[in-house]
């Protein structure tokens, strides 16, 4: 058996449930996990479709009877956390809070400074637990730091991120905005400081070292976190991260539902990405309305041999070659979800 044989499907695809049970019985060390996601991401794999012309005759142009295959295959290149169309899909995701306009709380030559919202960055105590541990218990951690934050304060928003440290526990970052609170600021050691009150206060609702700075303008802070979500992905320290994240299926950022709304004064909302959320946008393009859709399954991109650039390919004619295996690829993922 070679090394990582036990993490893969019959096609020789990485897959996280075949790698977490290996990890978990020992097999793999945290080092072999960031290099099994990186193999994982870097193989490009394929959505399957098919579709066959809809009987629209009686409103259906000529044209599009006369022009249009009866039967036509499309195979559009799956995101994976860290490839290049989770890149893309995330970045479209984050425009709505890339774009806002810029709001300023104060200048460094003012005299008396305040702000609505703090950078806050939470460490894990590495005396607590061992890294999986600490991955397993740090969004319910998170979720009652925020429940006690909005005890005090009340109505607070938050845009949040996880970072791996070098020794792969997490780091929770994350811009909190108080919508009825303002924190007087002071400047130490170059960086915008709360009171010791305010701060001792917040750091009580956390178990390890928290950091607290405030923000003089929305548009710097939104930014520094962005590059957590998109710019570290090419990265090795970004690829702990993610291989972390993978690991322990952890979603890689949240914003809460109002926090645009709260900066830019009317609502928006920003959402994760979802696995098939290229699958969704290319399925609505204006051809594929005319065909009646059928998942066949999903074909690593070596064998369909098509390389990462190609993010979606259409075609009526597949090679007999590619046909067989989308045959024997829908039979066995009916097969494996109990269909006939």
């Amino acid at each position: 058996m070679c090394w990582g044989d036990n993490c893969r499907n019959e096609y020789g695809a990485i897959r996280l449930k075949h790698t977490r049970a290996a990890y978990y019985n020992g097999m793999y060390d945290l080092k072999d996990i960031m290099g099994l996601y990186q193999e994982w991401r870097d193989d490009p794999e394929y959505y399957c479709m098919h579709g066959t012309l809809r009987d629209m005759s009686k409103f259906f142009v000529d044209w599009y009877k006369d022009n249009l295959p009866l039967e036509v295959y499309k195979f559009v290149l799956a995101s994976k956390r860290g490839n290049d169309v989770y890149r893309y899909l995330v970045t479209n995701k984050l425009k709505p809070l890339m774009e806002l306009e810029n709001v300023h709380f104060f200048s460094d030559d003012w005299g008396d400074k305040t702000t609505n919202i703090l950078f806050v960055t939470l460490t894990y105590d590495t005396k607590r637990s061992d890294p999986d541990q600490a991955w397993h218990n740090v969004g319910s951690e998170f979720h009652l730091f925020c429940n006690n934050l909005r005890k005090q304060y009340d109505k607070i928003e938050i845009f949040r991120t996880w970072e791996s440290t070098d020794n792969y526990y997490p780091h929770v970052h994350a811009l909190i905005a108080f919508r009825d609170h303002s924190f007087p600021v002071f400047t130490h050691k170059d960086k915008i400081r709360i009171s010791t009150k305010d701060r001792d206060k917040i750091k009580s609702y956390w178990h390890s070292h928290v950091d607290i700075q405030g923000i003089s303008d929305t548009q710097g802070a939104i930014n520094e976190l962005v590059k957590y979500v998109t710019k570290d992905l090419c990265s090795r320290k970004g690829d702990k991260t993610n291989s972390m994240i993978w690991l322990h299926r952890k979603q890689s950022y949240s914003v809460s539902k109002h926090f645009v709304q709260l900066i830019k004064g009317c609502f928006a909302e920003v959402e994760g990405v979802q696995p098939n959320a290229l699958l969704n946008i290319e399925m609505c393009n204006c051809n594929s309305s005319y065909y009646i859709w059928e998942f066949i399954g999903i074909l690593r991109g070596v064998d369909l041999r098509l390389g990462s650039d190609l993010w979606v390919v259409d075609t009526d004619k597949p090679p007999p070659r590619v046909l067989d295996m989308l045959e024997y690829e829908h039979t066995r993922w009916l097969t494996s979800r109990g269909g006939c």
